[in-house]
């Protein structure tokens, strides 16, 4: 151990995931504690070694900031660099009439209409039930709308998705403030939606469980959702009380009912820009701090339709 010298164990660490070096830095103090020259651990310079060799774009998603309430180190800079360069996708999705194709989590497929008529069935025999045994419970009627959000958290620098979709006249993409991956497993929340793409949650225990999941750092801006409104193209957006829903014209609205919708995400300077098919439409909401995830909402819409998310080089116009 003693012929190692400090910059072999680099070279080696560099070819580690966050993980590994993690696991590393726990098997001694030689590796995982702060040497006096650099005031982190070897396995920290392995990170903060492998983070400055990123594009500067890529570095800009992950800021060191260095202070005595901050818990930030560059294993876990790492780590979270690494999660944005995966492809982005669709992890949790949310309501009736959605799900994964071909259990790829960047394509998603909805069909509200299938839905609607396997809930008819089920209604009618509810409805027998009822009568048979009879009961004075109700079905549930009503048929909202179902989400799909990404699997980012951004909270700095600039990103930039393209949505994919066929012709529906109901959608919308945005983003959204980040919440608890486990609702994705709670059905007792999968009829907690509105109607309307922003602001989708009503359930009271669904908003509770929302609200449990918020971090300060998250909540940084007043903006808890904001969408893109495929037609007639225009802003939605509410706050993060969940509770007024705004919308909005902006400078270069135009409605877009298929082909390619991008987002550019410019945390730096706290904007959401619309491109359509690689046009750059214009900037649709500004004041935007904070943690975001991106977010698809269809709103009812009868016909199929399937969408996919993927990452893209920002168009020039």
């Amino acid at each position: 151990m003693k012929d190692l010298t400090d910059d072999t164990v680099l070279y080696i660490g560099s070819f580690l995931d966050p993980l590994g070096m993690l696991n590393v830095a726990l098997t001694c103090r030689r590796f995982g504690s702060a040497t006096s020259a650099h005031h982190v651990s070897l396995m920290e310079q392995g990170a903060r070694q492998s983070i400055e060799a990123a594009p500067l774009y890529e570095r800009n998603w992950v800021p060191y900031t260095q202070n005595s309430s901050s818990s930030t180190t560059w294993i876990g800079l790492y780590y979270e660099l690494l999660k944005l360069r995966s492809p982005p996708s669709f992890n949790t999705i949310l309501g009736r009439g959605i799900r994964h194709i071909n259990k790829n989590k960047h394509h998603v497929y909805v069909s509200l209409r299938e839905q609607y008529q396997a809930q008819q069935l089920q209604d009618a025999k509810r409805l027998i039930l009822r009568k048979r045994n009879r009961l004075m419970t109700t079905g549930d009627s009503n048929y909202a709308s179902c989400v799909a959000i990404g699997n980012h958290i951004m909270r700095a620098g600039r990103h930039y998705v393209k949505f994919t979709m066929t012709r529906v006249e109901k959608i919308s993409f945005g983003i959204i403030k980040p919440i608890d991956e486990n609702l994705a497993d709670d059905h007792t929340h999968t009829n907690g939606f509105s109607s309307y793409g922003c602001c989708p949650f009503t359930s009271p225990s669904l908003l509770s469980a929302l609200s449990s999941s918020r971090t300060q750092d998250s909540y940084k801006s007043n903006v808890y959702c904001c969408l893109y409104n495929t037609f007639p193209g225009t802003c939605q957006w509410c706050d993060c009380n969940m509770m007024e829903r705004t919308i909005d014209n902006w400078t270069g609205m135009e409605y877009s009912l298929e082909g390619d919708v991008g987002l550019l995400l410019d945390l730096d300077e706290g904007t959401l820009t619309v491109y359509k098919n690689g046009r750059r439409l214009g900037i649709m909401k500004d004041g935007i701090t904070g943690e975001y995830c991106w977010l698809m909402s269809i709103q009812g819409a009868s016909n199929p339709t399937a969408v996919q998310i993927k990452r893209a080089p920002i168009p020039d116009a």
